[in-house]
C-alpha cells in the first residue's frame, strides 16, 4: 500500500511542479484544466497515511523526546523521516518547504485582492468589497497568481509525503513474505 501512496505522492509532486512552472510563465492552467484543483484534495490522500507512518517511527519518537528538535535542526529531522529514501529526496523535501515559505510571502504581498466576475465584468475584490474593475488579461493574471501560490504549497506537501512514504527494503521484504 505504501508503494501506491508513494507513487501517488510522486505524481502529485510532478503535476504540482508542472502547474507551478506554467503559472510562473503566466499560463492559467486552471482555466483549461479546472479539475487541477483536485491536487489540493490529493494532499490529504497521501498526508494522512504519511502522518500515520511517522507516528510509528521509533527513531522520530526518540528524537522528539531527546529535546534536540529545534527550528535550527531540520536536517536531522528530515534525515530521520526519510531514513529509507535517497538523499536527493531529502533535499527535494527541504527545498520544497523553503520554497513554499518564500513563495507564500511573495504571494501574500503581490496581490490587492481576489479576481471575480460580477454581472459579466471582471472585478477585483478584497474581502468581498469592490476594489477596482480589471481587464480579462488582468483577471487571468490574478487567477494565475493564485494558482502559483497554491501550487507552491502542493510542491512542499507532496515532497514531504513522498519522502515519508518512500518504500523501504524492509517493508518490501515484509510484503513479499505475506
Amino acid at each position: 500500500m505504501n508503494k501506491i501512496l508513494f507513487w501517488l505522492a510522486v505524481t502529485g509532486w510532478v503535476l504540482a511542479l508542472i502547474v507551478h512552472i506554467l503559472s510562473l510563465v503566466g499560463f492559467d492552467v486552471a482555466e483549461i484544466i479546472p479539475f487541477i484543483w483536485i491536487l489540493h484534495i490529493g494532499i490529504f490522500v497521501v498526508w494522512i497515511p504519511a502522518i500515520l507512518e511517522l507516528r510509528k517511527s521509533k527513531e522520530l519518537k526518540t528524537f522528539q523526546s531527546s529535546g534536540r528538535i529545534t527550528i535550527m535542526n531540520p536536517i536531522t529531522f528530515f534525515t530521520i523521516i526519510g531514513k529509507n529514501a535517497p538523499k536527493w529526496m531529502i533535499v527535494v523535501a527541504i527545498g520544497g518547504i523553503c520554497y513554499a515559505f518564500f513563495n507564500f510571502l511573495f504571494f501574500m504581498f503581490s496581490d490587492d485582492g481576489t479576481p471575480t466576475i460580477q454581472n459579466g465584468h471582471y472585478v477585483l475584490q478584497n474581502h468581498g468589497q469592490w476594489v477596482k474593475d480589471i481587464s480579462a488579461q488582468q483577471y487571468h493574471r490574478y487567477k494565475t497568481n493564485t494558482l502559483r501560490g497554491f501550487s507552491g504549497h502542493w510542491i512542499a506537501f507532496y515532497g514531504v509525503a513522498m519522502l515519508v512514504l518512500f518504500p523501504s527494503a524492509h517493508t518490501h521484504s515484509q510484503s513479499t513474505r505475506i
